[in-house]
């Protein structure tokens, strides 16, 4: 902790203004708290609300900022989520997959880009709002090598303090080279508080409907079918993204997959007598996954 703080400081002693990029989730609420407890420093929060964020999300934010005394703002993309994997692709398999991915399938009828997803719908309002708040420093929760594996081979070459020229921006992630142990730790000593979603079995708190870690037993898509039904049948049915997944899973082009599907019902009724069968995007899955 010791280095974050020094990080912190120095970060701080070459920027006036400053904000936190605040998420609600482990790592946001760490940085928060030691900033807030162990500097002089009191940037406020930043808050971006994608649209696709847990109903608890909102309040949460507010609850946590009105603890420490902080001052938070809410960020929103220019576009909805929708909107935006129509033009650039749905936001699974993870960044570097995902990329992988299209190079070998770009006759699927679809597109899959979690970059442009996370760009578009989180960091770039986040950090358009933080120029508009007069800030040139922001503070992430960003953990490098603990995070996906493109982060993870950035945070090799860049220091935890980094100008980025397409935003403007410095950004500084006092947390890079913090473990889940050190995470865990930090929260548990500090009785920091804890979104609601993880009482409810999540294990991560971000995007509902991204499917970046849609892997077996660890599936965001499994929990949200679990810990809200109604946004999972929003997601699989409404949204079609149902169809993404199988056509990922069986690796078959869309237009095959929506024959199956027909065959079989349609998705409303997948979604009700085989459920599971969205879980996940490889196949088959491990030994021991159930339902």
């Amino acid at each position: 902790m010791k280095q974050s703080i020094e990080i912190i400081n120095e970060a701080c002693a070459r920027h006036r203004n400053s904000v936190i990029a605040f998420s609600g989730g482990s790592d946001s609420i760490v940085l928060v708290d030691i900033i807030y407890r162990h500097t002089p420093h009191r940037p406020p929060l930043v808050f971006v609300d994608s649209g696709m964020e847990h109903p608890a999300t909102q309040d949460f934010i507010n609850k946590v900022a009105l603890a420490y005394s902080a001052e938070v703002n809410i960020a929103r993309p220019a576009k909805p989520y929708a909107d935006q994997w129509a033009a650039q692709g749905w936001p699974m398999l993870g960044k570097l997959a995902a990329r992988q991915w299209m190079q070998k399938h770009k006759g699927f009828g679809y597109k899959l880009d979690v970059s442009s997803c996370c760009r578009n719908m989180k960091i770039s309002p986040g950090r358009k709002l933080t120029k508009q708040l007069g800030a040139t420093l922001q503070f992430t929760g960003q953990r490098g090598e603990a995070d996906d594996a493109l982060r993870g081979l950035r945070a090799l070459k860049d220091t935890a303090t980094k100008y980025l020229e397409a935003d403007k921006l410095t950004v500084c992630n006092p947390l890079q080279g913090w473990t889940d142990t050190m995470i865990n730790r930090y929260k548990t000593e500090n009785k920091l508080p804890r979104h609601p979603s993880w009482e409810e079995g999540a294990i991560t708190i971000g995007c509902l409907y991204c499917g970046g870690g849609a892997q077996y037993t660890n599936s965001g898509f499994k929990i949200l079918r679990h810990i809200l039904p109604d946004k999972w049948r929003e997601y699989i049915v409404g949204m079609k993204a149902g169809e993404i997944i199988l056509s990922v899973k069986h690796n078959r082009p869309l237009d095959h997959i929506r024959e199956a599907v027909e065959k079989l019902g349609g998705l409303d009724e997948l979604a009700n007598s085989r459920p599971w069968i969205f879980d996940y995007l490889s196949y088959p899955p491990l030994k021991g996954y159930t339902k």
